[in-house]
């Protein structure tokens, strides 16, 4: 008798086990919509025109930021600081009027925020244009050239010496 009621138990503690393992890849992990829209708005209007992985990689610079201690702890934080993102401050109008590369945008700025995807960057938190040449590059490491992109990775240190 007791060894049924021992199986009995195990099959019930099996059966709770696959239930929970069915349930929690039924649900969709949910995302903040605002971040979810800030960082879709941020590939987009930074990115639009690059491969999937150039998009990918401006998402993650944009991650990283928030795990980095010298930037925002929000995605909205990170892409509204100031001056850090050239579409943020020059365009008056930040209505993606490209559907289609927008909705693009919002599939890679989920699949960054649920941590879908691998940082083709590897950890860089700065980046350009090739076709220009920033000052500040110079104190950083190129971590990854994207298409029209050039990724860095930084110790926080603004030092020469670096």
């Amino acid at each position: 008798m007791k060894k049924i009621a021992m199986n009995i138990i195990s099959g019930i503690i099996t059966m709770s086990i696959l239930v929970g393992i069915t349930m929690s890849a039924l649900i969709s992990p949910t995302v903040d919509p605002q971040e979810l829209e800030c960082l879709a708005l941020n590939i987009y209007h930074e990115s639009r025109s690059e491969r999937v992985e150039g998009q990918l990689a401006v998402a993650h610079v944009t991650a990283n930021r928030v795990a980095h201690d010298k930037w925002g702890s929000t995605i909205c934080d990170v892409v509204y600081e100031h001056k850090q993102f050239s579409w943020t401050f020059l365009l008056d109008d930040h209505t993606p009027y490209n559907k289609t590369a927008y909705k693009n945008a919002e599939v890679i700025a989920r699949d960054v925020l649920i941590g879908n995807t691998e940082d083709p960057t590897q950890g860089a938190v700065f980046y350009h244009a090739s076709y220009v040449n920033p000052s500040w590059a110079k104190y950083l490491d190129i971590s990854k050239v994207i298409g029209l992109h050039i990724f860095y990775t930084w110790d926080g240190d603004w030092n020469a010496d670096n």
